[in-house]
């Protein structure tokens, strides 16, 4: 009698040959029975009905460009014209009474740019329609429209970065001479703004320049005493999508995309990584769009899909960044937070 109460206490907490588990035993192969003991065969995975997130990246360059849409049917080759100023001299010549003074000619510069097009394209089967959890189309558009806008920004990026008008912290001349400690400061906002001003950039709205950073070099520039002092009591509106904060007559946007990449360094004593960043006049550079960013979804079948076997999504944009005031754009190099010396 004991034996036999014991045997169904054991089975009660899960012991004895009779417990049916989804642990043990072997699942049935295909159209064969299983090993009895388990309903693995019984089994399937869940799925979530929520898709995980992926990175959204703070697009910042498009917003500083001057924009210069091309109309259709024109061009794809867009000109500006800019009438150089007048050089003013230390010591103007005073005029002679009743006698005019030898005229100057005018000087123009010209810019042209022309318009590249850009694109992307995916293909979904029918049967990945229907056996997809997921809006699959829906999320997929999603994700293009993420591409075409890291994209579009990663083109300002190529096309700005290669200005002449550079900046390195503690009087460094190269990207191979940064050290780690070579990070951005207050010193080093005053003197990028004062060679703004030298040059006569033009500010914004705002009456600042903007100054687009990476996330490690606005991480190391929050460390800064001056910094921190300067924004103790104060908390400046921000106007910009990304913009952190302000300083010594600098907007400091930050942007975390693709473009903003950190640059490797393999030298000995060099800082690695870098990063570079942007100091931005108003009108230093003009985005031309001849074609906007336009998604499209291509219903399946037509000739080349007789069986409606597929559908078709993509985008494509048109257009061209042209710097056009040099000395109101510098390009940055710094270390960041996470900057390293290759001993």
């Amino acid at each position: 009698m004991f034996s036999n109460m014991f045997k169904f206490a054991l089975a009660l907490v899960g012991f004895g040959a009779d417990v049916v588990t989804v642990t043990t035993g072997t699942a049935a192969g295909n159209g064969n029975t299983g090993i009895p003991g388990n309903v693995t065969g019984d089994l399937q995975t869940y799925f979530s009905a929520k898709l995980l997130e992926v990175a959204e990246k703070h697009m910042v360059l498009e917003q500083f460009g001057e924009k210069t849409p091309i109309p259709s049917n024109s061009s794809k080759t867009i000109q500006f014209v800019r009438e150089e100023k007048f050089a003013t001299q230390q010591t103007p010549t005073q005029l002679v009474e009743g006698i005019p003074p030898d005229a100057v000619g005018i000087s123009i510069t010209e810019f042209q740019a022309v318009v590249e097009q850009y694109g992307f394209l995916v293909r979904l089967s029918d049967l990945a329609e229907l056996t997809a959890k997921h809006p699959i189309v829906q999320r997929t558009m999603y994700l293009l429209g993420l591409q075409a806008s890291e994209t579009y920004d990663q083109l300002i990026f190529n096309n700005i970065v290669v200005s002449t008008n550079t900046y390195f912290p503690n009087g460094k001349t190269a990207q191979t001479q940064l050290t780690a400690s070579d990070t951005l400061s207050y010193n080093d906002c005053v003197q990028i703004e004062a060679n703004l001003q030298d040059q006569a950039a033009r500010p914004f709205d705002s009456g600042e320049y903007v100054f687009v950073i990476p996330p490690q070099v606005w991480a190391s520039l929050q460390k800064d005493p001056d910094w921190k002092a300067s924004h103790a009591l104060s908390s400046p509106d921000a106007i910009w999508k990304g913009e952190v904060g302000s300083l010594s007559g600098l907007r400091f946007v930050r942007s975390n995309a693709p473009a903003f990449a950190s640059i490797a360094q393999t030298g000995s004593g060099q800082a690695n990584p870098i990063y570079a960043g942007f100091a931005i006049g108003r009108f230093a550079y003009q985005i031309s769009d001849l074609q906007n960013l336009r998604a499209y979804v291509v219903a399946p079948g037509g000739q080349s899909d007789p069986l409606q076997q597929s559908r078709k999504i993509g985008w494509k944009f048109a257009f061209k960044t042209i710097i056009t005031n040099n000395t109101w754009l510098i390009n940055t190099y710094t270390a960041g937070n996470n900057s390293v010396n290759h001993a």
